[in-house]
């Protein structure tokens, strides 16, 4: 624990921001070369698979959906704040999303996620939602780098 803090208080010197949890604590990581994001349990609010994304039209209040199988991952603040902040800084890169120490996607930000509280992974189908869904709820803490 002394050997981290003194990384964090280097890096901190260097004008960079530290924006890993406890390794005991991470159950999903965000990765890229510019950054890495190590979110712990106690930061997800809410996962949930779903099959379909769902359009309101905003003359009719008519609702439209379309298939689009994905997990909703809703994060604290603190951790939106950081997302958004390596964002802003890796526009046209991939960012992997790293669960069980498997890269589970690693999708190129077209932009900086800033504005919704709430970020969807995409999969195949309802079914590698669902478990995807499961596999993040039971991770255990272990921060890794990034593997297939």
């Amino acid at each position: 624990m002394q050997f981290r803090r003194l990384i964090v208080m280097i890096v901190a010197a260097a004008g960079y921001a530290p924006t890993w949890a406890n390794a005991d604590d991470a159950v999903l990581s965000l990765v890229n070369p510019s950054g890495r994001i190590d979110i712990p349990a106690k930061a997800i609010i809410r996962v949930e698979p779903s099959g379909t994304f769902a359009i309101r039209n905003a003359e009719t209040g008519e609702v439209s959906q379309f298939p689009l199988p994905h997990v909703d991952l809703c994060l604290s603040d603190d951790i939106r704040k950081r997302i958004c902040n390596l964002t802003r800084q890796i526009v046209g890169q991939p960012l992997a999303i790293v669960v069980g120490c498997r890269t589970v996607s690693k999708p190129i930000v077209r932009e900086p996620l800033c504005t919704r509280p709430c970020f969807e992974i995409s999969t195949s189908d309802l079914a590698e939602a669902t478990a995807l869904a499961q596999q993040i709820r039971s991770a255990t803490g272990s921060a890794c780098a990034p593997s297939n």
